[in-house]
C-alpha cells in the first residue's frame, strides 16, 4: 500500500530529481531575442533539470529561454509551468546545481603587475631632479 502512495506522488507532483530550496539571483530572456535586455529572476529551487523562479516578466507556456546563473553560465531552457508570478523551467541539459551555490571570489590581479613595472612609471610633465 505504501508502494502505491509514494507512486501516485511522483506522478501528481511529476517530481524524480533531487531539489536544492534556496535563494538566488539569475537572469532571463528568451533565447535568440538579442533586442530586450535580460530580466532578473528569483530562483527559489534548483536540480541538475530544472528550477523554479520568480519573475517580473510573464513568459508563455512552452517558451524557449536563456537563464543565467551564478557559477554555471547560460543554460537553455523551456518553460514548462506559469503560476502566481512563479515559472518552472526545464533544462534542455543537466547541470551540477552545486556550481550555483559557490561563492564567487575575486581573482587575482598578478597579471596585471606583471605588465607594468611600477618602479618606471611617472607622471607625464613630472621632473624629478
Amino acid at each position: 500500500m505504501a508502494g502505491a502512495v509514494e507512486q501516485q506522488s511522483v506522478q501528481a507532483g511529476k517530481r524524480t530529481r533531487q531539489r536544492d530550496s534556496l535563494l538566488l539571483m539569475g537572469t532571463i530572456k528568451a533565447a535568440g531575442d538579442y533586442a530586450r535586455d535580460t530580466q532578473s529572476i528569483r530562483i527559489r529551487n534548483l536540480s541538475s533539470t530544472g528550477l523554479m523562479a520568480d519573475s517580473q516578466v510573464a513568459y508563455d507556456l512552452g517558451a524557449i529561454v536563456e537563464v543565467g546563473l551564478r557559477g554555471i553560465g547560460m543554460v537553455t531552457g523551456e518553460i514548462v509551468w506559469v503560476r502566481d508570478g512563479r515559472m518552472g523551467i526545464t533544462f534542455r541539459e543537466t547541470i551540477d546545481p552545486k556550481r550555483a551555490r559557490q561563492p564567487v571570489v575575486a581573482g587575482s590581479d598578478e597579471h596585471l603587475r606583471k605588465l607594468i613595472d611600477l618602479g618606471k612609471v611617472r607622471r607625464p610633465g613630472l621632473r624629478i631632479d
